[in-house]
């Protein structure tokens, strides 16, 4: 069932992990989505496109997939994985107004050196690591329509979903717009 403006106030608010390979989104967004009530979580690295396709058909099957999470969401949360440039934001933002959905937008950023470590369970190929620069390099750590941006570099995970709780909470009182400015936690 697609949701629309028609149908009331919004019910879903859109969690979405930006940052850089390596940042820990997907880790973040797991646990997230765990501590919330009636909370899905999605990582945008897992859609239908073959491992080989080319870097802008497989970033468009995961954006297509996430816009059909958005539009298709049950539940009070859905926690999303994944990096955002400014067109991919404005994309999934248009698709949350379209069906009254809160879109909130927390940025991981531990510094690069960290990121081009092996972290977890992780082990970086030469092509990660060479993407992670670049990344870097394009912003993907610092972008200016985060709602919170966290150094995972010095938070634990659960004081990284703690602060992921409070700007949320901060965030979505009865208020039509979202507000501006972005809090940072280090």
């Amino acid at each position: 069932m697609i949701r629309s403006l028609e149908e009331g106030p919004a019910m879903l608010t859109v969690i979405h992990i930006n940052g850089p390979i390596n940042s820990g989104k997907s880790t973040l967004g797991r646990a997230l989505a765990a501590s919330l009530p009636e909370a899905s979580f999605i990582d945008g690295d897992d859609h239908d496109a073959p491992d080989d396709a080319p870097l802008d058909v497989r970033i468009e099957a995961a954006l297509g997939r996430i816009e059909t999470e958005i539009a298709t969401g049950q539940g009070r949360y859905l926690v999303v994985a994944y990096p955002l440039d400014n067109t991919d934001y404005e994309r999934l933002k248009t698709a949350s107004d379209r069906c009254r959905a809160w879109f909130l937008v927390l940025t991981l950023a531990p510094p690069l050196e960290v990121a081009l470590t092996n972290r977890g369970q992780r082990d970086l190929s030469s092509e990660e690591k060479r993407r992670i620069v670049e990344m870097y390099d394009e912003g993907y750590h610092a972008r200016p329509f985060s709602d919170l941006v966290l150094d995972t570099s010095v938070l634990s995970l659960p004081e990284s979903i703690e602060r992921a709780h409070a700007v949320t909470l901060e965030t979505i009182p009865e208020k039509k717009e979202r507000p501006g400015g972005r809090t940072r936690w280090s």
